[in-house]
């Protein structure tokens, strides 16, 4: 791969030392592909390929890339959504009147974010992606359909980006990343809780599950709030 300048900074994969995976981790990998990209920030979301309720943002580089992604996850649209159907590469620009046709609600929330583009890498085989690479720019940078392109063909190649603080290796998948990341009640997404507060909505409102979750996500977003947050208030009510 040849570089792009002599000012540009190299492709992540361009950046290895001699000691080749040994002692470096994905976070590392992900510094060089924000700084490549110019890019502010990013996160890391496992989700099932069974259940697309099954997620979890194993990685965020700050604040506001872990709230993008949940975000996308209560809106159910945007770029995640379209990488984890088999699209590929997917980009959101707030700019774009097609896009605040297509994603009306989010396209709004960035703006208020002051976020002005969103792309996601889906991680893993297209077709059957474990979770994406999500980064967001939050001013106009020299938008590049090559930099999208290279970024996705390494992305698609690194399954151990769902866990990038441990050392690089080739054996994870989605599930195995959702069932060993510590995810729970106090620290993020608690499926359970979720599970159990969907099957409560199901009983109660005679919807499908997919529906339901729907309807949980969409109270989650109108309060404010996270999707376990307003399932725990779903169980409370339901025992109260």
């Amino acid at each position: 791969m040849t570089s792009n300048s002599a000012r540009e900074p190299h492709p992540p994969d361009e950046c290895r030392t001699g000691g080749g995976r040994s002692g470096r981790t994905a976070e590392t990998w992900l510094a060089a592909c924000l700084q490549w990209c110019r890019a502010a920030g990013a996160a890391v979301v496992a989700e099932s390929a069974a259940d697309a309720d099954v997620r979890l943002v194993t990685y965020a580089t700050d604040d506001l890339a872990e709230r993008l992604a949940d975000l996308q996850y209560l809106l159910g649209c945007g770029p995640h959504t379209e990488s984890m159907a088999g699209a590929g590469h997917s980009r959101l620009d707030v700019e774009d009147p097609d896009h605040g046709i297509r994603w009306t609600t989010l396209v709004d929330e960035l703006a208020l974010l002051g976020v002005v583009e969103v792309a996601t890498f889906p991680i893993g085989a297209t077709t059957t992606p474990l979770g994406t690479l999500q980064m967001y720019w939050r001013g106009r940078h020299r938008h590049s359909t090559h930099s999208d392109a290279v970024i996705a063909s390494l992305v698609e190649q690194r399954p151990e980006l769902l866990a990038p603080r441990v050392p690089l290796c080739d054996d994870l998948d989605g599930d195995t990343v959702l069932t060993a990341v510590d995810g729970g009640p106090d620290h993020g997404f608690d499926l359970s809780t979720v599970h159990l507060a969907i099957g409560v909505v199901v009983a109660r409102q005679h919807l499908t599950v997919p529906a339901a979750s729907a309807l949980l996500r969409a109270q989650a977003y109108s309060a404010g709030t996270s999707v376990t947050e307003q399932a725990r208030r779903v169980l409370e009510d339901h025992r109260g």
